[in-house]
């Protein structure tokens, strides 16, 4: 899987997550934002013109299915996507004010946030569902026996506060183990050649050392809420132009039902955009999962667990600190706008 690179440090310089790889990269964004809602006479009376942000990741694609088969203007939407060659591009336009949405993996947020950009999450586009995890060799039976082992994966990266947070909730700190900095795909090879004891790393590294004999301690079907991405708006759009952000959002949902129902067709649409083939992207979208409405609304719902989309980001904000690559405390939860999904979900 050509995965986003969810890189906590580059968040910092101007994102950070999964910096995208495969693809095509797009044209530079489009100047000016739509808050004051330019439309355009057509087939479906006035449109909305709006602008997406966004990178090469699986359920990204599934907002070129919504242009393709007229979702967009069923909506009221002319949306102009960019596709950026990676995240640092795509958060820099946004808050820039270059584009109206932005897709992000959800650690990606709380940087810019803590810089003072003024954004809105409007909803939960995925959650990971076992397409990585935490794999050791044969003789580590739990995260208890890493301690004094070396664990390979990508500083900084999500997988890297994936392990973080493993680690601390079975009383464990990241001086309890030998952390190597790899890239993902790196720290898979090392494991897959003895070079390790463990490697926390994302798919199709994560299958290839589990078909090695690798041992998983530990995977995102575990716990779907510890890494997600999300659709953020501007808040001025949010706050002047709600129905757009209503159509956005619906839209995004539609597409999926249409992929659901229409698998083969849509899945080699979406698969040549992402530059796989359909099987392996329908194989990538299995490891994920897309809530509806009504899970977003969940997932935006306070509580004092991994379920609570704010409650997630605040425990990577704090390894985020502790790492020193951060040195601002926010509450993520104010990211959280959740009147969109909530009038869907009625």
């Amino acid at each position: 899987m050509n995965k986003k690179i969810l890189c906590v440090l580059m968040t910092l310089t101007m994102t950070a997550g999964l910096a995208a790889c495969g693809g095509k990269a797009g044209d530079s964004a489009a100047a000016g934002s739509t808050a004051d809602a330019a439309t355009e006479a057509g087939e479906y009376g006035d449109l909305t013109e709006v602008s997406l942000g966004t990178v090469a990741w699986p359920t990204n694609m599934l907002f070129y299915l919504a242009d393709e088969e007229g979702i967009f203007k069923e909506n009221g939407l002319s949306v102009k996507i960019q596709e950026f060659s990676s995240t640092t591009d795509s958060s820099s336009a946004f808050i820039g004010g270059q584009t109206d949405f932005c897709t992000y993996a959800s650690s990606e947020t709380i940087s810019p946030c803590a810089e003072g950009a003024d954004f809105s999450i409007v909803l939960e586009t995925d959650k990971s569902n076992g397409c990585e995890g935490l794999v050791a060799t044969s003789d580590i039976a739990s995260v208890e026996d890493l301690k004094g082992k070396t664990i390979a994966t990508q500083m900084y990266s999500v997988d890297h506060m994936f392990l973080l947070t493993l680690l601390d909730e079975h009383g464990m700190t990241e001086d309890d183990v030998n952390i190597v900095d790899m890239s993902i795909q790196e720290s898979g090879n090392a494991f897959v050649a003895g070079q390790c004891d463990a490697a926390c790393i994302w798919d199709p590294y994560f299958s290839q050392t589990k078909e090695a004999g690798g041992t998983v301690l530990y995977s995102t079907a575990d716990n779907q809420d510890l890494i997600t991405d999300v659709l953020a708006a501007s808040k001025t759009l949010c706050t002047e132009n709600p129905e757009v952000v209503t159509a956005m959002v619906k839209s995004y949902l539609e597409a999926y039902d249409y992929y659901i129902n229409n698998k083969d067709e849509a899945a080699a649409f979406m698969a040549e955009k992402l530059g796989v083939d359909a099987e392996e992207f329908n194989s990538e979208m299995d490891g994920l999962i897309v809530p509806d409405a009504a899970g977003a609304v969940k997932a935006f719902t306070k509580a004092d667990d991994y379920s609570y989309w704010g409650y997630t980001q605040n425990t990577v904000l704090d390894f985020m600190m502790e790492l020193g690559v951060l040195d601002k405390k926010i509450d993520c939860g104010d990211m959280i706008d959740a009147s969109f999904v909530e009038s869907l979900a009625k």
